[in-house]
């Protein structure tokens, strides 16, 4: 009897990978057979659940993304005024934990809400979730110490839009397949950025009308209209545990060289993804004199460059691969970090803001589109641990970067120099981008062992 070649064997474990990834997508039921055509009906792999309006819960956890995430996106507004203002005997790298941890909260719970997904545990995570982030929100109106401010943004507005994050990820991952899948993942990351801009305007015309405290009640009663209308999206939804629970935490995965090396390229990538995001309008407003105002704009420039970064790469990602347009992005953010220290000028300012929002769009929403590969999820019933995971390593990035970076720039009336910090930026989004060649190799002998 003849021992088959090793190219030979990882065929066919490519191929053994394939059914097994597209039974866990392609599920159907005595229910769908009988339906005779009258509603369209959306399987919820791990669930078995059934959905007739999957686009509608797109729309929900895009309101939950706006609250989630857009909050995250103009922390850099909160830090300008933290540090002009309310907390302007703190350091801004010690101000700069506050937004740390908030980001670090958001991505790392998904290290045990993934899991809690899997297990059958949406609807509570995401009415907790909702509930701590809008009591985030309201505490914060009132602190005026750092602890008390620490406490309200960095570890209730993070822990709610945490328990948020991964699972509604994760939910709309199951629901569609292989095809549209990028793009709905894009649309509902774009709610980051469409929350960035919102939140944004609230405060730049807000605060100096109305003070800082009922303009942070203001952004909490947005917050809360949104949670309550995609609440009520989402609660009916016919969504049952599935019959095989799982361990919380399953860190075996690391073991894996493709995981492994895709997380921590991700990691490389999150030290550096809010370096520009907390920093830009401390950068306009001292090195090149402008602005509180402009320095807020900025952060819109940002949100609508990413709201673009995250939609229309991700369409391009149906047909050449999420991982392919992932990695690219990356390389495209080596160039646009450098790039920074030449800014000089308010139109540079602009364009770099537009710029790098548009790929760091990429940066976010595409890793979560190349987790449903075979060769990093081998099946859709696990999606929810994977990616809790993946985005512990991001996590633990966002944690170590931005204090760095505030330790880095230097910010003192005589003394103000962000070259050290931007040099540091893009030389980590270069090594992320060589760590991930081997999973790209990986994705692209898959899919030509498997093709048809």
């Amino acid at each position: 009897m003849s021992i088959p070649e090793n190219d030979e064997v990882s065929s066919m474990d490519n191929k053994t990978i394939k059914k097994s990834h597209d039974v866990s997508v392609e599920k159907s039921s005595p229910d769908e057979e009988q339906d005779g055509g009258q509603c369209e009906e959306t399987e919820v792999s791990g669930y078995g659940s059934k959905l007739t309006h999957p686009w509608l819960c797109v729309l929900a956890t895009f309101f939950m993304f706006v609250n989630a995430w857009g909050l995250t996106q103009v922390f850099g507004l909160f830090q300008e005024f933290y540090i002009q203002t309310r907390l302007q005997d703190t350091s801004p790298s010690d101000i700069s934990w506050i937004g740390s941890i908030q980001v670090f909260l958001v991505i790392t719970a998904g290290t045990f809400t993934g899991p809690l997904f899997d297990a059958g545990y949406l609807r509570p995570l995401l009415v907790v979730g909702c509930a701590l982030l809008v009591l985030g929100m309201a505490t914060l109106s009132i602190a005026t110490q750092y602890y008390s401010i620490f406490l309200a943004q960095g570890v209730a507005v993070g822990l709610g839009g945490g328990l948020i994050y991964v699972p509604s990820l994760s939910f709309i991952s199951t629901i569609f397949p292989d095809k549209t899948r990028p793009l709905a993942i894009g649309s509902v990351s774009s709610g980051g950025s469409v929350g960035g801009i919102i939140f944004a305007f609230m405060l730049r015309q807000l605060i100096p009308s109305i003070g800082f405290s009922w303009a942070v009640r203001s952004v909490a009663l947005v917050n809360l209209l949104l949670s309550a209308v995609a609440l009520a999206i989402l609660m009916p939804q016919r969504i049952q545990p599935p019959a095989n629970r799982r361990a919380v935490v399953d860190l075996r995965v690391v073991c894996e060289p493709n995981f492994l090396f895709f997380a921590i390229a991700l990691l490389l990538n999150y030290i550096a993804f809010y370096i520009p995001a907390f920093f830009l309008p401390t950068f306009a407003t001292t090195s090149l004199g402008q602005s509180r105002d402009f320095g807020i704009l900025t952060l819109v420039f940002v949100s609508i460059g990413s709201f673009l970064g995250r939609t229309i790469p991700l369409v391009a990602a149906i047909y050449i691969g999420a991982v392919q347009v992932y990695l690219a992005g990356t390389v495209v953010a080596i160039v646009v970090l450098f790039a920074w220290m030449s800014v000089r000028s308010v139109g540079g300012v602009v364009a770099f803001a537009i710029i790098y929002g548009l790929v760091s769009g990429v940066l976010v929403a595409a890793p979560s589109a190349a987790m449903s590969h075979p060769t990093l999820s081998p099946t859709m019933d696990v999606i929810g641990s994977r990616m809790g995971v993946v985005w512990l390593f991001a996590g633990v990035g966002v944690l170590i970067g931005s204090p760095v970076a505030g330790a880095l720039a230097g910010i003192h009336p005589e003394h103000i120099d962000f070259r050290p910090a931007q040099s540091f930026a893009g030389a980590v989004v270069t090594a992320a981008s060589l760590f991930l060649i081997k999973p790209l190799l990986s994705v692209v002998r898959y899919n030509k062992t498997t093709k048809p």
